[in-house]
């Protein structure tokens, strides 16, 4: 159970009686998973009657609520069903939706159904102006695996231009120069990120030019975050108002069966299927930004990997191999 952070009330009238819906949480706080506890004590702890603690616990059963209930011992919950009460502040609410709604997309089955109850649980209690908070960084700020650019440059200012985002303050940014110019900088509202095939955008109001820019990260050598603070447009969407992103490309690609077993896709490529032929081969079909993003890992597979399509990827990787291959048509020499 989540318990939000805040003020208690100081009202010291006499409670109304609890409706069904608080009665329901009432009564999950005083099970306990290695105890039972009688109808007759329930109905006491909530100054209800027995026949209302009847009704209430076969209410949740019926909405799916394990309870474990036994004649003459009374009720208690699975070992594995609730945590104990904890106490949030408004970040880490916040932040918790932003972690529920990644997960929700990177799992299936029964944990993608429970990142997805942990986030509506929680944005239930949220007050409406965190709620809009949510939003708003939902729809601005692209969570991705640590693992994709591990600790390169690129992933610090990710990092960084992320922290900038929830934070809501100007950044300062050092861009690399054209030619011989040097370097300069920029101070901008960072309104979101947006991944434009393997590039990354950095999108904001840019002050010096008094209008929304992009900034490719390629371009962007550091990052300062200032004391100045700004307030996102409401109406501001990332996902609507960056740069487009991309169509998928579908990539088939067959791997021969002395080599299926020790197949593993790198973790940046997306496997939309993965079939056992009769013959013990193997045939994935992946999803890419860009088809030659794949092609340095499939050449590492050498003659086990046999790409189907696109065309243009199998034209590609026939003209790499037959360029190795010719690198050893003739005896080695340190000359040319």
């Amino acid at each position: 159970m989540v318990i939000l952070a805040g003020p208690r009330s100081r009202c010291d009238a006499a409670p109304s009686p609890m409706t069904p819906s608080e009665r329901w949480p009432a009564i999950l706080l005083q099970l306990e998973p290695d105890a039972w506890t009688r109808a007759t004590d329930l109905a006491r702890a909530l100054g209800v009657s027995e026949r209302t603690v009847y009704r209430d616990v076969q209410a949740m059963v019926e909405a799916g609520v394990p309870l474990q209930g036994v004649p003459g011992k009374g009720y208690r919950l699975p070992d594995d069903y609730l945590l104990a009460p904890i106490r949030l502040t408004r970040d880490e609410a916040v932040m918790l939706v932003l972690g529920s709604a990644y997960a929700a997309r990177n799992f299936s089955g029964r944990y993608q159904a429970a990142a997805r109850a942990a986030r509506h649980k929680i944005e239930d209690v949220l007050p409406p102006d965190d709620r809009e908070r949510v939003l708003s960084l939902r729809g601005s700020v692209s969570l991705v695996p640590s693992n994709v650019f591990g600790d390169s440059t690129e992933d610090g200012l990710l990092r960084q231009a992320r922290h900038a985002l929830v934070e809501e303050r100007t950044l300062l940014a050092t861009l690399a120069g054209a030619s011989d110019d040097g370097p300069s900088t920029r101070r901008i509202d960072p309104y979101g990120l947006v991944r434009q095939g393997s590039a990354w955008h950095l999108v904001g109001y840019g002050h010096d030019r008094e209008h929304v820019v992009h900034l490719r990260l390629e371009r962007i050598r550091g990052l300062d975050m200032t004391d100045a603070t700004f307030e996102r447009p409401a109406s501001y969407g990332a996902r609507s108002q960056g740069p487009a992103a991309p169509s998928r490309r579908r990539v088939r690609v067959v791997f021969a069966d002395e080599a299926a077993a020790a197949v593993q896709v790198p973790s940046s490529v997306a496997v939309e299927s993965r079939e056992h032929l009769s013959d013990d081969r193997l045939l994935l079909t992946l999803n890419v930004d860009h088809v030659l993003e794949v092609m340095p890992w499939l050449l590492s597979w050498g003659r086990h990997a046999q790409v189907l399509e696109p065309r243009a990827l199998r034209e590609r990787m026939a003209t790499e191999a037959r360029a190795v291959a010719d690198q050893y048509e003739s005896a080695p020499t340190l000359l040319d």
